[in-house]
């Protein structure tokens, strides 16, 4: 699948949603909000994220995805 800079996607090998910052052949730079956590993955390793998952990048995204989690302590 070809993706393109900007879009978010899940790397499957670290179960975590990611934008794309920048596309090399078949290496995706990813990055979490605000630039933190950049790192490279191969696209075939890579799927285009879900509604819920990109929404998870955002803040307040993310206090919605955690917050309705089923895992109770």
């Amino acid at each position: 699948m070809k993706y393109r800079k900007g879009e978010i996607v899940v790397d499957m090998a670290r179960n975590l949603a990611g934008q794309i910052k920048d596309v090399h052949g078949n290496v995706l730079t990813l990055a979490r909000s605000g630039g933190r956590g950049v790192w490279e993955q191969e696209a075939d390793q890579c799927r285009p994220a879900s509604p819920v998952e990109a929404e998870s990048l955002t803040p307040g995204g993310a206090i919605r995805v955690i917050s309705s989690s089923r895992w109770r302590p």
